[in-house]
């Protein structure tokens, strides 16, 4: 068999936000139905390896199978002052998910504002750093493969940038029945990921 590295570049609010309104049952809120990266990443592999076999089998070839190297988690940080409550889960969250040391948390901080006298709390720029992790990740052959896991499709141009240095391989992955980020022009292998994913990719950790 024939081993790569993979490393997994994660739009954590994206993947978390967009799994929950497709999957989650009615009523669970959001807090409660988080995404474990590891877990989200483990989902991904276990497909994506099986596509890898299957596909194998029926060439007459020898198999591949991609081995997880590195898993960077982008998402937003609340402010310890506006909201103290949530700083402190997302710290735990943070240290409860890097046990793994495969898996490293980057915050950027979250940008509040006014709106109809309600404060309101926006990520702002977390994409960019994750496009240009990702875009860098592939420039440098960090792993024989770079995954990016969003549906957002402003990260199309960094995609496209990452396909076009041909140096590793690009793909996607998220889950099923969402936006696909396409390369004009080219085909970049998706993974999608059904509810049974989702279920097994849950964080069940209490953070209250």
């Amino acid at each position: 068999m024939q081993r790569r590295t993979a490393k997994m570049v994660i739009d954590y609010q994206n993947i978390h936000l967009t799994g929950h309104g497709i999957f989650a049952p009615n009523g669970v809120a959001k807090h409660e139905s988080l995404v474990h990266p590891l877990h989200f990443a483990n989902q991904w592999l276990a497909v994506r390896n099986h596509v890898f076999a299957t596909q194998a089998m029926a060439k007459g070839e020898e198999p591949v199978a991609y081995e997880l190297t590195k898993i960077v988690v982008y998402r937003g940080l609340p402010s310890n002052s506006e909201n103290p409550n949530g700083y402190r889960r997302n710290q735990a969250q943070q240290s409860e998910w890097t046990r793994d040391p495969r898996v490293e948390v980057v915050h950027r901080g979250l940008r509040y504002s006014w709106v109809n006298g309600e404060k309101h709390a926006q990520e702002k720029g977390v994409d960019v750093l994750v496009a240009l992790d990702f875009v860098r990740s592939a420039d440098r052959g960090d792993a024989d493969a770079v995954i990016l896991a969003s549906h957002d499709t402003d990260l199309e141009p960094a995609l496209a940038a990452a396909f076009e240095s041909g140096k590793v391989s690009v793909e996607t992955a998220g889950w099923k029945g969402c936006r696909i980020l396409k390369v004009p022009g080219q085909r970049v292998w998706h993974t999608s990921l059904h509810g049974a994913h989702f279920v097994q990719a849950r964080d069940r950790k209490d953070y209250t």
